[in-house]
């Protein structure tokens, strides 16, 4: 697929969208272009990246709101709309020339709370059935994604690997809020119950791949550490041997 110079310039590698297991890159850099137009206004009017990360979390608190009030198509809307402000604050700030380590690490704290006010919304959406555990298995998970890499990365280990990232969980959930009420009607033609069925399924697939990443998280840390260890075990035994050597001569 051809691709705007700016789909790769403003992109953190500078490549544009990767593909992941889950999710292709081309759908990625689909959405990319679409949203160009409106990227290029943020980029012509000099919004301050900052205005965008704060505008994700508003969109996510309310998003909350409409879960919690069973509203899960409109909710599932701005899920798409809450993540693609996500994504302009750090290209809108590559383009304009002022992207910091401070900017990211405050959009990075900002996302964990927007993520949070979500999840409390499906808290409430589903209290006193079993999908209450299901939804604080996919908090705890989802953090434990996000702890690995700003631990390993804290160590000095590069932790970029998992098949259930952020952009993932925020297409399986947005994409299968809005399609859920036309599948409530179909499972209702068909004499069955209407009971958000993709809805859950979102939920099972994101608990799911959320906790495999994880896991696949820590055991490349730990793999990535252990082998340093090693390296440096080896080092300093030669660097022993030497200095015998260079006492025995």
């Amino acid at each position: 697929m051809s691709q705007p110079q700016e789909i790769a310039e403003r992109s953190k590698n500078k490549k544009g969208p990767e593909s992941s297991k889950l999710l292709g890159s081309g759908l990625k850099k689909w959405w990319l272009l679409l949203m160009l137009p409106i990227e290029d206004y943020l980029v012509g009017i000099k919004i301050h990246p900052n205005v965008l990360t704060i505008s994700t979390l508003v969109v996510s608190a309310i998003t909350g709101l409409f879960y919690h009030y069973d509203l899960i198509f409109i909710a599932g809307v701005l899920v798409l709309a809450g993540s693609t402000f996500d994504i302009f604050d750090g290209r809108v700030a590559r383009a304009q020339g002022i992207s910091s380590e401070s900017g990211a690490f405050f959009d990075s704290c900002l996302d964990r709370f927007s993520e949070a006010f979500i999840y409390l919304g499906l808290l409430s959406l589903f209290q006193g059935t079993i999908f209450i555990y299901v939804v604080f298995l996919i908090l705890v998970s989802t953090t434990m994604v996000s702890y690995t890499r700003a631990r390993a990365e804290g160590l000095g280990v590069k932790c970029e690997v998992g098949v259930m990232q952020r952009t993932e969980r925020v297409v399986y959930l947005g994409v299968l809020s809005i399609f859920n009420y036309p599948g409530n009607l179909v499972t209702s033609a068909l004499g069955y119950p209407p009971e958000n069925y993709l809805l859950k399924l979102a939920l099972l697939i994101m608990l799911i791949f959320s906790s495999y990443t994880a896991v696949q998280r820590m055991f490349h840390v730990m793999s990535d550490l252990k082998n340093k260890e090693k390296t440096n075990e080896t080092e300093a035994d030669s660097g022993e041997e030497s200095a015998i050597t260079e006492d025995a001569g």
